[in-house]
């Protein structure tokens, strides 16, 4: 139920940034890369073994709740694969369509964007039921309170894999504020997450996004606070994209230092 108050907060909250177009000289768009680099377990989908505990107390309720939550990680992810696949199937076929009612450009233009917001209305929806089997999936490994299974390489890969794939639906909802709690916490239970470029990418992203709205609204503490986070992961991505030697890193830093 936290989960989902949160996811709704959350959309509220992006509808009212998304009101308002905001826009700056140096965007991080300009700075940072749009995608995951070729690796990356950002841009692939994992796959997990099964769990192996020996010799732990309550064996069978940690074993049984980490294979659940697989289960639903893994419907999760062939839910939104095949959905999106059908869904881009269909538009394609939808655009082949020749309407010789739609005499003028203006018409076919109109038909054109009636057809891709439709397709964005059932994407959205493929997301919203693959997140719920994600949340239903975090909510099954909370509920493991062994422990040595919470330490253990398989569930830290689990949980690693799940929160990747919500962040990533979030990314497509735009929404900053759920992007920036849940990347947080992907970056805190697992030593090897917070070595990762693309969370702090996002990161960096998602606060100044939060940043802009603090100016608008002229809340002068969040918009240094929010400044300051975006620095930090901007620097922290720089480090792990190119190294603190680099050019690269050095033009990033200069930015920073001027406070951009």
């Amino acid at each position: 139920m936290q989960f989902f108050l949160i996811i709704i907060i959350s959309l509220l909250s992006y509808s009212l940034i998304a009101k308002e177009k905001l826009e700056t000289k140096d965007r991080l768009e300009q700075i940072l890369p749009t995608t995951p680099d070729s690796g990356s377990p950002w841009g692939e989908i994992s796959k997990f073994n099964e769990l192996e505990i020996l010799d732990l107390v309550d064996e069978t309720s940690s074993t049984s709740r980490w294979k659940e939550a697989n289960k639903e990680y893994s419907s999760s992810v062939d839910l939104f694969l095949s959905g999106s696949k059908v869904l881009e199937g269909k538009l394609e076929e939808r655009k082949k369509i020749v309407h010789y009612e739609d005499r003028y450009e203006w018409q076919k233009k109109q038909r054109r964007e009636n057809l891709e917001k439709e397709f964005q209305k059932h994407q959205f929806d493929l997301r919203q039921t693959a997140s719920q089997k994600l949340v239903k999936a975090m909510n099954l490994l909370d509920k493991i309170e062994n422990p040595k299974v919470k330490e253990s390489a398989p569930f830290l890969d689990l949980k690693s894999g799940i929160y990747r794939e919500y962040i990533k639906h979030l990314e497509a909802f735009k929404s900053y504020l759920q992007i920036i709690d849940f990347t947080e916490r992907y970056i805190s239970f697992a030593e090897g997450n917070e070595r990762e470029k693309e969370p702090h990418r996002l990161l960096a992203l998602a606060y100044e996004k939060m940043e802009l709205a603090a100016v608008k609204s002229k809340n002068q503490e969040m918009i240094l606070e929010f400044k300051e986070k975006k620095k930090a992961h901007l620097l922290r991505f720089a480090e792990l994209q190119y190294g603190k030697e680099s050019k690269e890193y050095q033009k990033i830093e200069e930015k920073v230092g001027r406070d951009f």
